[in-house]
């Protein structure tokens, strides 16, 4: 009995060693932050669902005002939690080279969509980057403009089809919008019909939703995958289901051998893909000369998968939040659509990609909805290479994870007065100019800023002037004001849904 009580305090002091190894890497630095707790860190409230990585951030950011930096703990991982412009700026621009990687997790052999331009680090990245960036360029973009046209015409169609005996409806906005910018993605992205708005679910909308639904399984999945990698793949856990994985593999593959067989091009980014594994282009940086990317079917897909991921979600996500937000604030909804009825009646009610450019006050609602609900919450790097901080003789370690907690930032008074206010004046170019880098980050900064940002905002102005021209939002009996955040969510997004009434325009 001794010897069995002996064992289980020798195995329970060996568990708290290693629950605990770390704690006192912050200490030694001399850097200060809030007391860990063993096994959670400083994260409990996010492992146990409790809050969102956004509220629990703020809640951390509040408390060390003032502070240039605190040091925190991701379950056992040392965190360095930004909290002022300058650092950030150092961090994510100045001194990029540190700090290249996200510290995503990928496996390009086992899970295949995985190895996308947002998960790659090092070299891969550098190269894929370079490669990619001019896909996104203006005049790629502007070639696309017929095919979202396409699919505000099919928006437009759906409710006019939804709407045919009754001249308002309420509707679960959230997933409105994602009907729309599945659509987007599968035509500009794909170069098919998704065809999401039909009364039968569209299999990539199921497939969305497979990936992105909330659930304390896969989020607890993607604890794993981030501070427990080698766990993640003993016990062979998947990011994303198999048969997403097989269902995206299979549709490139397929739509590649096709559109080889027959000869078709297509102005839409799997073709721009493909361009790009047939050309012999060699302008590497010079220190990658001997490293080159092979764009294979699965490469290819993997970059498709991400630009339908990151597109259909945050972009759906953030068309929901803005209605929301103009549902509540009828005089600034009227004043978007003054501007998009003038601009109709000078440009013809086909919106240009140069007409587009004239609806500023539609896109400041946007940049407004995207500082009041940024997507991704927090920025995360990683350290590639040791660091000393500036100003001191402090150095982070190699492998050291970093957070910016745009969510806060987003929210600190310092920068957006009365923050909770939706105001999109914030976002005059004088006010703009006013404000320090740093402090406004939904796409991110520096080299690793999302590339598709002109993209997404491009499909954001266009759904919402097509929208709001035949239609006005309102809120119902099911409107939850102020909403409450999903902790269980991939990105920022409510609970139970944003439903408002959608009435036809007189």
């Amino acid at each position: 009995m001794i010897f069995f009580l002996m064992a289980i305090i020798l195995i329970a002091a060996f568990i708290y060693y290693y629950l605990t190894r770390t704690f006192d890497y912050w200490k030694n630095r001399q850097i200060t932050g809030p007391t860990p707790i063993p096994f959670f860190g400083n994260i409990q409230d996010i492992a146990l669902f409790r809050a969102t990585q956004a509220e629990c951030l703020q809640k951390i950011y509040k408390n060390y005002e003032g502070e240039k930096y605190v040091g925190m703990f991701q379950l056992s991982t040392p965190t360095l939690l930004l909290l002022e412009p300058p650092i950030i700026k150092q961090i994510l621009v100045k001194d990029f080279q540190h700090f290249t990687d996200r510290g995503h997790h990928y496996d390009g052999e086992r899970e295949p969509l995985t190895a996308n331009l947002v998960n790659l680090e090092g070299v891969k990245w550098r190269i894929l980057r370079h490669k990619l960036t001019p896909t996104f360029s203006s005049g790629k973009i502007k070639n696309m403009m017929y095919l979202l046209h396409d699919c505000g015409k099919q928006l437009l169609q759906y409710l006019q089809e939804t709407m045919e005996s009754t001249n308002e409806i309420e509707i679960e906005m959230r997933d409105f919008t994602a009907k729309f910018t599945t659509d987007v993605i599968g035509s500009c992205a794909f170069g098919l019909n998704f065809n999401s708005m039909s009364p039968e679910s569209s299999a990539f909308r199921q497939m969305g939703r497979e990936v992105l639904q909330p659930s304390k399984i896969f989020a607890f999945s993607k604890l794993l995958r981030v501070f427990f990698p080698a766990l993640f793949r003993t016990l062979k856990l998947r990011t994303f289901p198999k048969k997403v994985n097989d269902f995206f593999l299979n549709m490139v593959t397929e739509t590649l051998k096709h559109r080889q067989k027959h000869n078709i091009r297509r102005e839409d980014f799997l073709n721009m893909l493909t361009d790009l594994r047939e050309s012999k282009d060699e302008m590497n940086p010079e220190s990658d000369q001997d490293f080159e990317v092979e764009f294979t079917d699965n490469l290819i897909a993997a970059q498709a998968f991400v630009f339908f991921l990151a597109g259909f979600e945050t972009s759906s996500t953030t068309l929901s939040f803005c209605l929301h937000e103009l549902a509540i604030n009828k005089e600034i909804q009227n004043d978007v659509f003054e501007e998009i009825k003038r601009t109709v009646e000078k440009y013809g009610p086909t919106l240009s990609y140069e007409s587009l450019k004239d609806l500023i006050l539609l896109e400041q609602c946007l940049l407004e909805t995207m500082r009041k609900y940024p997507p991704v919450q927090a920025l995360a790097r990683i350290c590639t290479k040791s660091y000393q901080l500036p100003e001191t003789s402090t150095t982070i370690d190699k492998g050291t994870a970093v957070l910016i907690p745009v969510y806060a930032l987003h929210h600190d008074e310092k920068y957006f007065a009365n923050p909770e206010k939706f105001e999109p004046q914030r976002f005059s170019k004088k006010n703009i100019n006013q404000r320090p880098f740093g402090v406004y980050l939904p796409f991110g900064d520096g080299p690793r800023i999302c590339i598709g940002k002109r993209f997404a905002l491009l499909e954001m102005k266009l759904a919402l002037a097509t929208f709001l021209f035949k239609y006005e939002i309102d809120v119902c009996s099911k409107t939850r004001h102020p909403l409450v955040l999903d902790p269980r969510a991939f990105i920022l997004a409510p609970k139970d849904g944003i439903w408002l009434k959608i009435n036809r325009r007189k």
